[in-house]
């Protein structure tokens, strides 16, 4: 009678959970089924083919995991030729009317009703694709999870082992956290390794960090954490090749940001500062950006050298005055060696574009060359090229929604685009299209809206960058 009650207890008990809320197309209700939204979208790759992959981190929790979204090239160009009532070409970088709150017609676009999409993990960061370009990777930070999906042939499926079904992803490949002691998975980049030491093959990987430290144990109410970079092997990103340590096991331990690989030099460079903290006001321990520091460190490791690689530490406070680093750029290959002579940084507060010198010698140090104000709170980047000019760097700033083009050879910025919309978040360069409008002298970028679930898109005319163009969003919250 015992054993039969105890079942009833249980059968009761799970009857009470509440429903699995599924992210849209695939719930939570028939109302969403079919229809691919973006909600909080964070990382952005493109792909061989032209499609753009997009993140949905899924920041509020609203659902039950995030999505990874396909947007076909098809229409890409479409929202790029678009004309006005006068037969030019549209410019959506204008405020809303002030009547009807509405931007000109055109300027928004809903995401394709039947665009492809997969379920992936909470809390998804920066996009990864293989040196094939067939399986793109992602972490989810809550999780530590190792999201992998399938982008053969311009459809999306979980990767090998990724999934429990075609489009539920959220098992994942590996579970960082406990393979590899990264809590908060985030930054990850494709490289290689020398298999055999200086003599040995290349071998391709990825590298990812964590913006969460490790907590390695508590001492007298202190916590003592490490910090690590885990190098999965590029053919089976299941397991774990080796780690690197960025922060040996001490209270002080902080973890890093973001994360450039130069192939040529075989270096990591990271920057960024996480620190761990005991109370929240719920027990538990959490994390945050450093704060009460006075120092910006960039760190570059050996690859080659992998779990014995010793890191060589530079601060660079007392050149840019700050300590918060968003994002890291290679720029300016050797015409000999290939390898890069020039890092970018954005950094906040003060709100900065920086270039630092590389030296040639591992032992020699990075020097600032400038630093140029940018925008307030700048985020991602993108090196744009130009033949037979400077290259222009676009930088995406968060909290005035815009993005403020920096010509090198000029030093200067030189133009800017706003009403790119609440909080952009990452930036990447799409292919414009090759009919219809005449794209032959512009470059055509994309970029996530985080805080209003959206991508906008941007024309900027390399020999006019002032003339750069928004050009559409497209999203809205579900």
């Amino acid at each position: 009678m015992k054993k039969t009650a105890l079942l009833a207890l249980l059968v009761a008990a799970s009857c009470s959970l509440p429903p699995e809320l599924l992210p849209p197309p695939f719930g939570p209700t028939d109302a969403f089924k079919g229809r691919t939204r973006l909600f909080y979208p964070t990382g952005i790759a493109v792909t061989s083919g032209g499609a753009m992959l997009i993140a949905n981190g899924n920041f509020n929790h609203a659902y039950d995991g995030g999505t990874l979204v396909s947007l076909p090239a098809s229409f890409i160009a479409s929202v790029f030729n678009q004309t006005g009532a006068s037969g030019t070409r549209l410019s959506c970088d204008v405020a809303p009317d002030p009547v009807t709150r509405k931007p000109p017609a055109g300027c928004e676009q809903e995401i394709p009703a039947l665009a492809p999409a997969v379920m992936i993990g909470n809390y998804a960061g920066p996009l990864a694709l293989n040196d094939a370009g067939t399986i793109v990777y992602t972490a989810s930070r809550d999780t530590g999870i190792l999201n992998a999906v399938s982008v053969a042939g311009g459809a999306l499926s979980c990767a090998s082992g990724a999934g429990t079904s075609g489009t539920d992803c959220r098992k994942g490949m590996i579970d960082l956290k406990t393979a590899a002691k990264l809590d908060g998975p985030y930054a990850i980049v494709p490289g290689n390794v020398l298999a055999g030491g200086s003599g040995g093959t290349q071998s391709p990987v990825f590298f990812v960090t964590s913006v969460v430290p490790h907590i390695e144990g508590t001492s007298s109410g202190l916590l003592s954490v490490s910090s690590q970079i885990a190098a999965l092997p590029m053919g089976d990103p299941s397991q774990v090749a080796f780690t690197m340590t960025i922060s040996p096991t001490s209270p002080a331990a902080t973890s890093t940001g973001p994360m450039v690989f130069d192939p040529v030099k075989r270096r990591l460079y990271l920057a960024g500062c996480y620190e761990r903290f005991s109370g929240t006001g719920a027990g538990e321990p959490g994390s945050g950006r450093c704060s009460l520091i006075s120092s910006n460190l960039l760190r570059i490791f050996d690859v080659d050298s992998q779990s014995a690689a010793q890191v060589q530490v530079y601060d660079l406070y007392a050149d840019v005055l700050s300590i918060d680093t968003t994002q890291l750029m290679l720029a300016d290959p050797d015409p000999v060696t290939g390898a890069f002579t020039t890092l970018w940084a954005t950094m906040r507060n003060p709100d900065i574009l920086v270039q630092i010198a590389l030296p040639t010698q591992f032992s020699t140090a990075p020097r600032v060359r400038r630093a140029v104000p940018m925008p307030i709170s700048p985020a991602d980047m993108i090196r744009i090229p130009r033949p037979g000019g400077s290259d222009l760097i676009g930088v995406v700033s968060e909290r005035s929604g815009s993005i403020a083009f920096y010509d090198v050879g000029l030093d200067q910025v030189v133009g800017q685009v706003e009403h790119l919309g609440d909080s952009p978040f990452s930036v990447v360069q799409v292919p414009c299209p090759s009919t219809g409008l005449d794209f032959s002298g512009s470059a055509c970028l994309a970029t996530t809206v985080f805080g209003e679930c959206r991508v906008a898109f941007i024309e900027v005319p390399l020999a006019q960058p002032w003339n750069a163009l928004l050009r559409g969003r497209a999203g809205s919250c579900p």
